[in-house]
């Protein structure tokens, strides 16, 4: 059974899938964001804990969505992008680490992980070593007045 979840509706803190010829469903697996983590920056798995952390960001504009899921038979896929702050608000002048952590339900056999942005794509097996890929830093781009 192949289930494929794209964003386009947010509605009571749930990210829900709507597109023509689809059901809305929200996303399956349990998540978290946090605008404070320690985590070095880029994609790690521990245990059936992912982890995409941004590293520091210079005011609380900065976050992870989860905006694509998709999941057969154990093998999941998941896509990911930074949300930018909007030009048009003004946010908290603190320093923040916004990472989102996703939760892996027993039995998963391959992930993949996809910056939306970029393409880049990371892979995790459970029986990788540490279950670590090499970390890239994302960056911000710079703004300048």
């Amino acid at each position: 059974m192949r289930r494929v979840l794209k964003p386009s509706l947010l509605l009571a803190g749930l990210t829900m899938a709507l597109t023509a010829c689809t059901t809305v469903m929200p996303l399956s697996l349990p998540l978290s964001t946090m605008d404070q983590c320690a985590a070095e920056p880029g994609v790690s798995l521990r245990f059936n804990a992912l982890t995409i952390a941004l590293g520091e960001r210079p005011h609380t504009g900065y976050g992870i969505d989860l905006v694509g899921q998709q999941q057969d038979d154990g093998d999941y896929q998941l896509i990911f992008r930074e949300r930018y702050p909007a030009p048009d608000r003004q946010y908290a002048q603190v320093m923040t680490s916004p990472c989102l952590q996703v939760i892996l339900p027993a039995g998963w056999q391959h992930l993949t992980v996809t910056d939306q942005l970029s393409g880049q794509e990371w892979t995790f097996t459970p029986q990788d070593p540490m279950n670590k890929q090499p970390s890239r830093t994302l960056q911000a781009p710079v703004i300048v007045p």
